[in-house]
């Protein structure tokens, strides 16, 4: 009796590990499917690797589905980048391993077609030409007619990609329609079809037919999410129906990708999924050429499968729009990473400087070096200066020196109520924090040549340093937001000691942001950065001052700028100082001064350079100064504005219009008004201004400042 029952308890047990188990470990990988995607796919391995378990098919196919979560692409436009998650090589080999496992042992499987579909999707995404067509082929063979029709299909998205269009309606000719769950895919394609042939009608009903049918596998279609909206935002595309074509080549380490989408909108729209719908595909050499597009300004971009980006560096170009006035050809290229030397992964810095090497790239002529941080309150990344307060670098390696990193310009955020990250105020180097380090290359042009940050990789494996030491207690209220807090106990300091450098160097920085909208305090913060100086002999602190001062405040304030922008020293009359001393002069109405200045600030090319040279009345200087290949008006277009200050030349000085628009050059050159009162000022003004000639102008000026 008591043998019977320890058998059948063996036999319980045994049914609990085989059954029970695994139904829980699937019941965990379907809560987890979402949130934690990484810990569904742990789950749904080890119910496979159970010896008696069943839906294995089931779970291969939500295993392969929760790796790549939806197939979403890094998207690069000129202007922006967007990446979600990142999928590897390896990791989106796993992905079509478990497909190709229900194709070989589960054939009777309900999801055996969308296994096949999801191998032609992955190999679409990898840009992986080859074994697309080799699956491609084995399905023509297949003795299942829904996969027989999805090979027909994805042929002819093969011959539609490199755009043999005939090719791809002979593939379809043979479709056979009635089977919904792939018939809103025929019409899709039928649709890209007639879209790239640019009869624009045709491809708006075959969409229509698509949207009608619904769609039948998942979420995604021809290697990406399925473009629900496409017919839409076919209607609502106000830039089809051009004369002008933009062609060019996806390349990586110098090879074509195919299978990438190409998107165009307008310049400075934002970036939006619905704003960037493919406007082309690349072949399999990987070239691309758009539909016909009217002139304009754009921002071009393209779709990558975040495995062919894996460790690879997108070359970026130094522009973030083009205009398009004919054919034009613009290139992404992306290259194998650079390798930087030292420092390793998480190397503590000991003192006040640390070291950055890395390897030489052919054709080079300067480097910048890029930290990523990730702060109390936020993330950032931003080009650091050496010591020697070079931001430029020549040869490959450089010693920086944290003091000097706390107080040079860097980019911060402010929030609703106006008050600054710690950023600021602390630098982007500081004790207690993690950075990333990063190295771009450059040629003489500024266009990248290579860098050391891929655009898609894992933190854990970038170089990166921690700065040594701890935070002192007014860095700990700065870094906790404690900004007012912060004042009073560097005050306090300062009545203990008076030349305490860190709340002199810190309070001037506090009393120029300040704590909020209203708070900022000029005359404090300028004086306090003298005071640095002065007991010191470095100017960083007064530039950091200088470069967040506003117009009002250096009207409120003349005689002390001038004052400030005289002491500082001839080694810091860097780009950056011409660049504030510019600001300043225009800020106060010399605005011959400020043209002077912004035109030494090198890596500036500043639109209010054309709009002193117009409100002088110097239309020639204004004319060769756009003709100039360095000079970059990233909103406004170079032609028309020429055009119209050719027009200008004609007019009378004492024209009632160019009076009345000079004037408002003058307001909008001093920044007399806040953002919202310069565009109502503007407004007035252009709404009294017939003259189609100075309208020209007030275009592109509307342009500039993004007011349409």
């Amino acid at each position: 009796m008591k043998i019977r029952i320890k058998v059948k308890l063996i036999i319980l047990i045994v049914v609990l590990i085989l059954a029970v188990v695994p139904f829980v470990n699937l019941t965990l990988a379907e809560i987890f499917n979402k949130s934690k995607p990484e810990v569904a796919e742990k789950l749904y391995d080890y119910y496979l690797k159970y010896p008696v378990s069943f839906q294995k098919d089931e779970v291969l196919y939500k295993r392969a589905e929760t790796i790549i979560s939806g197939l979403s692409r890094y998207r690069i436009m000129m202007g922006m980048k967007m990446g979600e998650r990142n999928l590897d090589y390896s990791t989106i080999d796993k992905a079509i391993d478990s497909y190709k496992k229900i194709i070989q042992d589960y054939p009777k499987s309900k999801r055996y077609t969308l296994a096949y579909k999801g191998i032609l999707d992955l190999y679409i995404y990898n840009g992986d030409a080859n074994n697309l067509e080799n699956w491609i082929k084995w399905g023509k063979y297949s003795e299942k007619d829904e996969i027989r029709g999805i090979s027909m299909l994805y042929e002819g998205y093969v011959h539609f990609s490199n755009r043999e269009y005939t090719e791809a309606e002979d593939v379809l000719e043979s479709f056979v329609l009635g089977n919904k769950d792939i018939d809103y895919m025929y019409y899709f394609l039928k649709g890209h079809i007639e879209f790239a042939r640019e009869n624009f009608q045709k491809a708006d009903a075959y969409y229509g037919k698509a949207s009608e049918i619904g769609w039948g596998f998942d979420s995604t279609l021809f290697g990406n999410l399925v473009p629900s909206y496409r017919k839409l935002w076919l209607e609502e595309l106000d830039y089809k129906n051009g004369e002008n074509k933009i062609k060019g080549r996806v390349t990586v380490d110098g090879v074509g990708i195919p299978f990438v989408e190409v998107y165009l909108q307008k310049a400075r729209q934002g970036y939006s999924s619905r704003g960037i719908d493919f406007v082309a595909i690349t072949d399999k050499d990987g070239y691309y050429e758009t539909i016909g597009v009217k002139d304009g300004k754009y921002d071009l971009g393209i779709g990558v499968g975040t495995g062919i980006l894996f460790e690879k560096a997108y070359l970026e170009k130094n522009r973030f729009n083009f205009e398009v006035l004919d054919d034009v050809e613009y290139d992404f290229q992306f290259s194998s990473a650079m390798k930087i030397i030292k420092p390793k992964a998480e190397e503590l810095v000991d003192g006040n400087k640390f070291e950055v090497e890395w390897e030489e790239v052919q054709g080079a002529e300067f480097y910048r070096v890029k930290v990523v941080g990730v702060g109390n309150s936020s993330m950032f990344t931003t080009v650091i200066m050496d010591e020697k307060r070079q931001v430029d670098i020549r040869g490959n390696k450089a010693v920086f020196d944290i003091e000097v990193l706390k107080h040079s310009p860097s980019g911060y955020s402010i929030d609703e109520n106006g008050v600054v990250s710690p950023e600021a105020i602390m630098g982007y180097v500081y004790s207690e924090i993690t950075v990333y380090i990063m190295v771009d290359a450059y040629d003489e042009n500024e266009n990248m040549l290579s860098s050391s940050a891929p655009m898609t990789n894992y933190y854990d494996m970038m170089p990166s340093l921690k700065v040594g030491g701890k935070q002192t207690e007014g860095e700990r209220l700065i870094s906790k937001v404690q900004y007012k807090e912060a004042i009073s106990h560097y005050e306090n300091l300062l009545l203990d000691d008076e030349e305490n450098i860190e709340a002199l160097s810190y309070l001037a920085k506090l009393y120029i942001y300040g704590w909020g909208k209203g708070t900022s305090d000029a005359e404090k913060a300028i004086n306090y950065g003298i005071q640095v100086y002065e007991l010191t002999g470095k100017a960083d602190v007064l530039l950091r001052v200088l470069g967040a001062t506003t117009p009002s405040q250096y009207r409120e304030n003349i005689e002390l700028g001038k004052k400030v922008f005289n002491i500082i020293p001839e080694e810091y009359r860097d780009s950056y100082y011409y660049w504030y001393r510019g600001d300043y002069y225009r800020s106060i109405g010399e605005f011959e001064k400020a043209r002077e200045d912004l035109l030494l600030a090198d890596n500036v090319r500043d639109s209010d350079i054309i709009y002193i040279d117009l409100y002088y009345g110097e239309y020639e200087r204004a004319i060769e100064f756009l003709k100039d290949e360095n000079t970059k008006l990233y909103f406004m277009s170079k032609g028309k504005l020429m055009d119209g200050i050719e027009l200008l030349m004609d007019l009378d000085e004492n024209d009632k219009e160019l009076i009345l628009f000079k004037e408002f050059l003058d307001r909008y050159l001093k920044r007399e008004l806040d953002y919202e009162e310069r565009k109502d000022d503007f407004y007035r003004v252009y709404n009294n201004i017939k003259n189609p000639d100075i309208r020209i102008i007030l275009n592109e000026i509307k342009a500039d400042n993004y007011w349409d």
